[in-house]
């Protein structure tokens, strides 16, 4: 975030705005917050400021509780989730532990105690990177190829959490993992085959890695299609998080929980006017505004 947003985002912080969205749209309603790979002193400054304002639930405790239709939010409740499952998620573990803050991560699961890497990151040009998002799964994986990428090849370097720190994890009785594909994909460009092997055998990959069920998934890129819902409930999960921005409550669709995207270091004024959905309604309302003065030749 630039300089001028940072500023915007204490300014907005000082109206008070982040205050009267926790204490009444989220006041009864479950903010699902993602991150991906934060440092240990980032994260430990954005747990201490949400932990102060929230009630942070596992994120198994909320889909228990979302079931029974007379169960009871704590005010303010929060869900803390990782996507991708990277290997500087394990040194978050004495953050988690010393303020017991319950966290899922979502692991890619042909990448997780591999030495692989997904594809997005051997695509360092961003506009390409956002191209590839576009095009169909065989177009993304022709370009792929010819660029030199296969998904199998092993790199000297590990970036994925291994069998070893997944364990140590789990043993906290903090973290939950969850599945967020083998090899992370854009789910509705694939076709049916493999929307449903990249669905249904990263399951059963998350729970060879976990020994536990894997009850949860994790669209890619937040993007999804009625019949990857379709896929993910034939695999036997219970519920599945997009990026779809906004809020949760009891009775809301399982596989289409709401959820933040915050940044992985920012100021404490930046992640709480985010945290609490505001940044994202501002956006729009500036990005109207300035389609307005263009078409009014301004």
């Amino acid at each position: 975030m630039s300089f001028l947003n940072r500023l915007t985002a204490l300014e907005l912080r000082l109206s008070g705005v982040s205050w009267i969205l926790r204490h009444t749209i989220q006041r009864k309603k479950v903010t699902i917050l993602m991150f991906h790979k934060p440092l240990p002193e980032d994260f430990e400054k954005a747990v201490v400021a949400l932990k102060k304002r929230y009630n942070i639930l596992p994120f198994s405790q909320f889909i228990d509780q979302n079931l029974n239709a007379g169960f009871k939010l704590p005010p303010r409740p929060l869900v803390i989730t990782l996507d991708d499952g990277w290997a500087s998620n394990y040194f978050l573990l004495p953050v988690i532990e010393k303020y017991e803050v319950p966290v899922i991560i979502f692991l890619m699961a042909e990448i997780a105690d591999t030495k692989r890497q997904p594809w997005f990151k051997f695509i360092n040009n961003k506009h390409q990177k956002q191209e590839l998002k576009r095009v169909s799964d065989s177009i993304r994986m022709t370009t792929l190829k010819h660029r030199g990428f296969e998904e199998t090849r092993e790199y000297s370097e590990r970036i994925a959490l291994n069998l070893q720190e997944i364990t140590e994890m789990q043993a906290s009785g903090l973290v939950e993992f969850g599945s967020h594909t083998l090899f992370h994909p854009i789910l509705p460009r694939c076709n049916d085959a493999k929307a449903l092997r990249e669905i249904q055998v990263s399951k059963q990959k998350v729970e060879a890695l976990t020994g536990r069920t894997c009850r949860f998934f994790s669209f890619p890129n937040g993007e999804y299609s009625e019949r990857d819902i379709r896929l993910c409930k034939k695999a036997g999960y219970e519920a599945a998080v997009t990026l779809d921005v906004g809020f949760n409550q009891p009775g809301s669709d399982p596989f289409r929980l709401k959820r933040i995207s915050v940044p992985d270091k920012s100021s404490v004024s930046e992640l709480l006017i985010k945290a609490s959905g505001f940044w994202a309604f501002f956006k729009v309302i500036v990005g109207k505004q300035k389609k307005n003065r263009r078409h009014s030749g301004l």
